[in-house]
């Protein structure tokens, strides 16, 4: 039979299986050695790209500290020359005064040449004034104002607004919103009120004990015949 015929395993062989074990092969081992390289690698191409940003970030924090450092010292320096010139301009402004009270102290009978030569140095020296950008604060008639102006006395009137400037003793000068120096002014005030607050003084018997040099003798007369009474 045909059956009968076909090959029988042999005894010796397990299930007729033929298994062989064999030890890891060499590409084996040199692939899991390169996959651990791969994974060194990306791990030290990580950090560092990690301390690239920080050395990144730290040379932006040091550029922008080195423009605020450059800026900071140029607005020092502007300042320290403005103050310079400040001091120089501020020297000047005697000057100023002394040529406009020549001026206006001239006489009539004065050679007309030499008031004309001093009128044309205070102008030219003004012009100088005036393009270095200072400018002459307008006081008369103006609201006082203790920033611009330093009241020297008050003046008793009707014929101004209360608190106003009713005449220039010194003029003021600026530059900008910089004052160089106030305007020295005589400030309006009402009659009326130091009229009112001088009676309420005289009035006062705390202000003038009786009997005192200082009270009113109308007040001490008339307290005397009301004793007498």
């Amino acid at each position: 039979m045909v059956k009968d015929k076909e090959e029988k395993p042999n005894e010796g062989d397990s299930d007729g299986l033929d298994i062989k074990f064999e030890e890891p092969s060499e590409s084996a081992t040199r692939g899991t050695e390169r996959s651990s390289q791969i994974e060194l690698s990306q791990e030290n191409l990580e950090e560092a790209l990690r301390e690239k940003e920080q050395f990144r970030s730290m040379a932006q924090r040091a550029q922008a500290d080195l423009v605020n450092y450059r800026n900071r010292a140029a607005q020092e320096l502007e300042e320290a020359r403005r103050t310079a010139k400040f001091g120089v301009l501020t020297r000047f402004l005697n000057v100023i005064d002394d040529l406009s009270r020549a001026v206006q102290s001239l006489p009539d009978g004065a050679d007309d040449s030499w008031t004309e030569g001093i009128s044309l140095v205070l102008r030219n020296l003004e012009k100088t004034f005036e393009a270095e950008g200072i400018r002459k604060i307008d006081s008369f008639g103006a609201e006082f104002d203790p920033y611009q102006h330093e009241a020297l006395m008050y003046e008793q009137t009707d014929e101004a607004e209360e608190g106003t400037v009713v005449n220039v003793i010194q003029e003021g000068y600026k530059i900008g919103d910089r004052i160089l120096r106030p305007a020295r002014v005589v400030v309006a005030q009402k009659p009326e009120v130091l009229g009112e607050a001088a009676e309420e003084i005289v009035n006062d018997d705390t202000c003038f004990p009786e009997g005192s040099p200082e009270k009113p003798l109308e007040q001490t007369q008339h307290s005397t015949k009301e004793e007498e009474n």
